[in-house]
């Protein structure tokens, strides 16, 4: 199978053409997402804690959408859990500079989600493609056609305050401006006082970047193969 973003390896991992490098983890990638940043963010513990009625995800490459749709299903689980909470909605926004076509989004869905709950919500996203903002129920999708470095001043002019960050660009080594100084720095001021990150990397430029910005950066078991990860958190103090 090719295309104008990716090529298959093996029939089974989607590879960008852009930088040669795969979408997510061929063995399980349902599993690492749910590991790397649903739990590396605490995010079902933290939805129980948060106070305000919106809880805010910042992602800073959107992909085949696989993070947005299992946050998406946690999230209707939650509330499903708790209807009364206070908090209501969840707002999704991320980036991404070479979208996908709607056939290559098909391709990796159909491919990687035998979750047919997961499935059935990854056929909403396809029917809405590519929409820069769409309403899902109680949650919402912005997605930013732009270079990521456009990315933070987009947020800040949007009003945006993160409160979880996923940073999950392609490899560092690949990659490199989704993990630089620089970007690491214009998102720190717009995260939340106590807000999160989590990236399956654990490179040692990625830390010092990290810490450079101003987030408390700690290591954590990696998924599967991987040795370590990243988490990490914005302190109250700046």
């Amino acid at each position: 199978m090719n295309s104008n973003n990716i090529v298959w390896k093996d029939h089974s991992t989607p590879v960008s053409v852009h930088f040669d490098d795969v979408y997510f983890n061929d063995d399980g990638a349902i599993a690492e997402t749910m590991y790397v940043f649903i739990e590396g963010n605490n995010l079902n513990e933290r939805f129980l804690a948060h106070t305000q009625s919106v809880f805010t995800i910042g992602e800073t490459g959107f992909g085949s959408g696989l993070n947005f749709l299992i946050v998406w299903q946690q999230f209707m689980q939650f509330r499903q859990q708790y209807p009364n909470h206070i908090l209501k909605n969840l707002q999704f926004v991320s980036c991404e500079k070479y979208p996908l076509t709607l056939n290559e989004l098909k391709e990796i869905h159909e491919t990687i989600l035998r979750d047919t709950h997961l499935l059935n919500l990854a056929k909403q996203l396809q029917s809405r493609w590519p929409s820069a903002k769409t309403l899902f129920g109680d949650v919402s999708l912005t997605i930013l056609f732009l270079d990521i470095h456009q990315f933070a001043n987009t947020l800040s002019s949007l009003n945006m305050i993160i409160d979880a960050w996923f940073f999950d660009g392609f490899s560092p080594a690949k990659n490199a401006e989704m993990w630089s100084s620089e970007l690491f720095s214009s998102l720190f001021p717009i995260t939340a006082t106590n807000g999160t990150f989590a990236t399956f990397t654990a490179a040692g430029q990625v830390k010092r970047n990290l810490i450079n910005a101003g987030f408390t950066v700690k290591k954590r078991t990696g998924y599967g193969k991987k040795r370590e990860m990243l988490i990490g958190y914005k302190n109250n103090l700046e």
